[in-house]
Parts: C-alpha cells; structure tokens; sequence
C-alpha cells in the first residue's frame, strides 16, 4: 500500500507538472491530463482500501482511473491525426458506466466491479496498442516504442486480473487493494499490482517523450515550412536543391527546375486586399502540390514565386508538369468581377555541370529558369518558356546580328572604295593606304 501511494502521488505531481509544460500542444495535453485523472484514482482506490474500504468510494475511483485512461487513449488518437473521441467510444462509456452500477446492485459488488475495471482496462490498453501500430507518425523515435511496451504490459497485467476476478469464488475480493490478497497469491499480487505501476511510470515517461518529440518536429518543420502556403520556404528549398543536385551529378542524373511566378499578382492585391491575395497564393500553391509528382520538391521562393526540382528529368519531360500547373491554375478564379481566372508564367531549364559546386550551379539553374520566365512574361504570360529554347533563339538573333553587323561593315567599305577611286585626294585619307 505505502508502494502503490509513493508511485501515485509521484506520478500525480509528475503530470501537474507536465500539464502546464504540454498545454500548447493537444496530444501532449491530454496525455498530461489523463495521467493526472489516472493518478487520482489510482490514490483514491489505495486510501479507500488502506482505511475505510467503501465500496461506493472504491466505485467512484475505479470510474476516475478509468476517465484517465480514456483521456490518454483519446491523446493517442490526436497525436495519430484522428477524432479524438467517436460515438463509438462514447457508446463504450454508457456500457461501462451502466455495467459499473449493475455491479453495484448485485451480489458481491467488489467482485463485480473489479470485473468490469479490468475488462475496460484491457480493451483500452489493446485499442492504444492497435492505434500506435498503425502509426502514421514517424518522427518518434523513443516514446512509441516505450508507450507501445507500457500498454503491452497493461494489458496483459489486466488480462490476467479478469481472468483471476472470473475464476475466484464469491468470498475472495479479486481487488488488487485489498490488504487479505497480498499474503495470499504472490504471483497474483505481482501481476495485477506491481505491473500496472511499472506501466504507469513506463506510459508516462513515454508519452512525455513522445510528446516533447512532437513539439521538436513542429519547430523544426516551422523552421523548413512556409506559414502562408505549407510548401518548403526559400532557406529549406536552397538546401534540399544542394542535397539533390550532389546526388544527380553522383549518379550522373537529370534535374529539372520550374520557377513560376503569379501573373498580374499586384492587381489582384490592389483591387481585393492582400487577404484575398493570401487565399490566391494558397489556391495555386495546392495546385502546385497537386501537380507535382512524389519524388518533386516544390517550395515557395518568396512573394509570389514559385519553385518546383524535378529529380531524374530533362527540360522536355518538365514540360508536362508546366502544362499541369498551368491548366490547374487557369482553374482558379480571382476575387472580384465573376469570369477572372489566375495564371502563372513558367520558366522551364535543366542542370548543366560546368564543374562549379552544388551552390553555384543551383545558383546558375535557378538563374536559366529564372531568364525563361521573363521571356514568358514578355510573350503575353499564361505559358512555359524552355531555357534550351530561349538560348538557342538568343544565339539565332546574335549571329543574325552579326551578319547584318558584317554585311553593314562590307558595303560600308564598297561604297568608301568606290568613292576613293572616284577622288585620289580622299583614297590617299583611306585606312591601309599604301600609295
């Protein structure tokens, strides 16, 4: 008894504590929370079975321990990215609360409540177990593990007093509080008292883990993550753009840049606030997402700026992810007059190794890319312009200038020639003139 107290108003202290440490975040505060209730309970049934044995007491504390319980199993949930509570569990409730007061009634209502205790302390501990394994949470590394061993052993603790509480006759109280039981079946005693308490202190270390390791991810996706659109902000996209342009010149691959910018975005600020410029970077920005394939890495470059990396393809294949964007975004309309659609402008390059370091020919690919979409600018908007293209368009118009430049120069000095021959005092003024 002195053992089970020691351990309850610890872990009662404990999670006060942590109550205010995890407020911010929702998981971590219903874990907290529920290991407060839990703690509770589990004093209150110590006392009421060192002192004055009341069976109402013992069912009210019994109720309260197992509130705790449901709090961090609907914790669990959040954390997983669900309903923290259904109707399903609400259903649950009625039935264990409606058994709980027919165990009240009847024969033997120690007995009888013991039964329902650990039938419902079993179904949650087998239900947070399903839930976590089924995790689609990856960035706990310590507390699941150990959260996942706490319920194990909660559970076949619990499986094990059900099992004790159906075999044992109608003279012999299967509680675990009471003072008769713990001479009697060490190993009963062992089991239902002792393991409950190693889990208790297991959970709780595990789910304030797990909870700190959440509050860790969130800061660091914080750090990595654009607030407006949820795409990689600019510091985050130079570094995953370093990291793939060092693995496809190592693998002798291809990458691919988009940079896409919002036509006419200054309008649509001007005319409808910049909320409503917010919710259209957001639009395109999902559009953005749902373009692109898994393997691309899509961010935001700053203002209304886009970027898209397209590991393992060439200039060409990026045109099909340009074409997407580009009809995806024709789909979204702008604020104000009815009938007004947002569009982008695209610049489309791919990665040339001149034998500079990832930074710079990031720096020079973004550049290419960067180039194309101002030419698409300049040729009326809502269109994708290759890098290739436009070089190969450039080198065209300089060599053609050239030949004009040339063929300028030629009859230039044919009509100087003509004149020299037709006055000996200018021809003796020519450059080159031997006479």
């Amino acid at each position: 008894m002195i053992v089970m107290m020691v351990v309850f108003s610890s872990t009662l202290l404990i999670s006060t504590g942590l109550v205010f440490a995890l407020i911010r975040t929702d998981a971590g505060r219903l874990w907290a929370g529920g290991h407060l209730v839990l703690s509770a309970g589990g004093l209150a049934l110590t006392i009421n079975a060192a002192t004055v044995h009341l069976v109402e007491v013992g069912a009210v504390a019994v109720m309260v321990y197992l509130a705790g319980k449901l709090t961090i199993y609907c914790g669990v949930r959040v954390h997983q990215g669900l309903p923290g509570f259904t109707r399903m569990q609400g259903a649950a409730v009625v039935v264990t609360v409606a058994a709980a007061l027919d165990a009240l009634t009847g024969p033997h209502p120690v007995l009888q409540l013991h039964r329902v205790a650990y039938v419902a302390l079993a179904l949650l501990s087998l239900t947070t177990i399903l839930v976590l394994l089924r995790s689609r949470v990856r960035h706990s590394e310590i507390g699941l593990p150990l959260v996942l061993l706490a319920s194990a052993v909660q559970l076949c603790a619990q499986l094990y007093g059900a099992s004790a509480a159906w075999q044992a006759d109608n003279a012999i109280s299967a509680s675990p509080f009471n003072a008769a039981n713990l001479t009697h079946d060490a190993t009963y005693n062992a089991v239902v008292v002792l393991a409950p308490l190693v889990a208790t202190l297991l959970g709780l270390f595990g789910f304030t883990v797990m909870a700190l390791e959440q509050v860790i991810a969130n800061k660091e996706r914080g750090a990595r993550i654009d607030g407006l659109t949820g795409l990689l902000n600019r510091a985050a996209l130079d570094n995953a753009a370093s990291r793939l342009i060092v693995s496809a010149l190592r693998n002798r691959q291809a990458v691919a840049c988009l940079v896409i910018d919002v036509d006419h975005f200054k309008q649509v600020n001007d005319r409808s606030g910049h909320r409503a410029g917010d919710a259209v970077l957001q639009a395109i920005a999902e559009a953005l997402d749902n373009s692109r394939r898994a393997s691309d890495v899509a961010g935001r470059y700053g203002g209304e700026e886009f970027c898209v990396l397209c590991p393992h393809t060439d200039e060409h294949q990026a045109t099909a992810l340009a074409r997407r964007i580009l009809r995806k975004v024709r789909a979204i309309p702008l604020p104000g007059p009815a009938g007004k659609f947002a569009s982008v402008s695209i610049g489309v390059a791919q990665l040339r190794d001149d034998g500079s370091d990832s930074v710079g020919l990031w720096q020079q690919l973004f550049g290419n890319a960067d180039r194309a979409l101002y030419e698409a600018k300049r040729r009326g908007r809502d269109r994708y312009v290759l890098a290739s293209t436009l070089e190969r368009e450039e080198a065209i118009a300089a060599a053609a200038e050239m030949e004009r430049a040339s063929a300028s120069d030629s009859a230039m000095a044919s009509v100087m020639d003509a004149d020299a021959q037709s006055d000996p005092a200018l021809a003796a003024d020519l450059p080159g003139d031997t006479r």
